[in-house]
């Protein structure tokens, strides 16, 4: 008989080894691509109905239902990839890509997507919220390869129209074609379309799937037990199988060490939650989604998803890759003031930021790894 959702969270389990990049990569990839390509696995017909759940937003910007749609170059930007792998008139080392062009004055593929999925954060009735998860999901058909690239929540950018602020509340003032529109005119890359998750999804889903088991400090745990909200409050040090509020809280704690710890604590979830679903029977698949997908808003219409799930298979099995804007070394940590606060950012380097994009979304990223472990 198996253990109850309580038993198992009172059980205290021998930690479990950390995980490879790679296999982290996988996770967080497979999560959020699961958003478009779960579908596959229960069914096109079905698909129809799970997708009518989804809040749909329609964008004239966006472009067709082809994820890879063939566009010409734009004879009015900037510049084009040069001879010699650099950007005419900048130094700027791009990456060898027969496919790589500027459209719109953005670097762009016509082989390769860029998804950004954000998981927002909603405190307030009447506010948005900030986005507290941000990540560009690649789909590169040239190089048949999968890539993420974290976004970290504290960075300091020029947000267009507006003062300069923390990356996470361009989402805030305008709502996730801003966030897109910030990134694009920060790093100079073309984002084809985009995905909004509410955390409060991350409950339902986590507990219609009997929890996620998670390894937790000392101090991790008390402050799940204090702030959580579950009446749960045993937990201590070592492995356990946590509630959705309780996985919640543990993604979100920003009172142990920064922003890229909690993101890790976000990753650890999204593993979690990975591994549960493809242990989980297709019924349990089933209701997760269609009591979940009403909390996903996005822009891509129903044949640009259903293009996209009719290949899953195909891209799930695409190598993995990750990376993290800013990199290590590309940043400074300081304090400016916003709006009367004197608050903590990451100021990136945005021409060293923009050139590690550029060359791991649209190159080879087996090539791109190569060079960063090389330096």
């Amino acid at each position: 008989m198996r253990d109850s959702f309580e038993d198992k969270s009172k059980r205290h389990l021998k930690a479990t080894p950390r995980q490879p990049k790679k296999v982290l990569a996988r996770n967080i990839a497979i999560l959020a691509l699961s958003v478009v390509f779960l579908f596959t696995g229960i069914g096109m017909v079905y698909a129809e109905t799970l997708l009518g759940r989804i809040n749909t937003v329609v964008d004239e910007s966006t472009g067709g239902d082809n994820p890879f749609q063939q566009t010409s170059a734009d004879p009015d930007s900037a510049s084009s990839a040069g001879e010699e792998g650099t950007e005419s008139g900048s130094s700027m080392t791009l990456p060898d890509s027969e496919g790589l062009k500027k459209v719109g004055g953005l670097w762009h593929d016509d082989m390769i997507a860029n998804i950004l999925v954000m998981g927002v954060d909603d405190y307030q009735p009447n506010d948005p919220g900030r986005t507290d998860s941000m990540m560009l999901v690649t789909i590169d058909t040239r190089h048949e390869q999968l890539k993420v690239t974290s976004f970290m929540r504290d960075m300091y950018v020029a947000i267009p129209g507006y003062s300069s602020n923390r990356i996470n509340t361009a989402y805030s003032l305008e709502g996730p074609s801003l966030l897109v529109s910030t990134i694009e005119a920060n790093f100079g890359i073309d984002i084809d379309r985009w995905v909004v998750v509410d955390f409060s999804a991350f409950n339902e889903i986590i507990d219609a799937m009997g929890g996620v088991e998670i390894t937790l400090t000392q101090d991790e745990a008390n402050l799940v037990n204090q702030y959580s909200g579950d009446p749960r409050w045993n937990l201590s040090e070592g492995t356990y199988t946590l509630s959705g509020a309780q996985a919640r809280y543990y993604s979100r704690i920003r009172a142990i060490g920064d922003d890229f710890q909690r993101t890790q604590r976000q990753r650890n979830v999204f593993s979690s939650i990975v591994n549960k679903f493809k242990s989980s029977d297709i019924g349990t698949i089933n209701n997760v989604l269609y009591n979940t997908l009403n909390l996903i808003q996005t822009n891509m219409s129903r044949n640009y998803i259903l293009s996209l799930a009719s290949q899953s298979l195909t891209y799930l099995n695409y190598d993995m890759h990750e990376m993290r804007v800013p990199g290590d070394g590309q940043y400074e940590s300081t304090y400016v003031n916003i709006s009367g606060y004197r608050a903590a950012v990451l100021v990136p380097d945005r021409e060293a930021c923009s050139e590690s994009l550029v060359q791991f979304v649209f190159g080879d990223a087996d090539e791109y790894e190569a060079a960063q472990n090389a330096d």
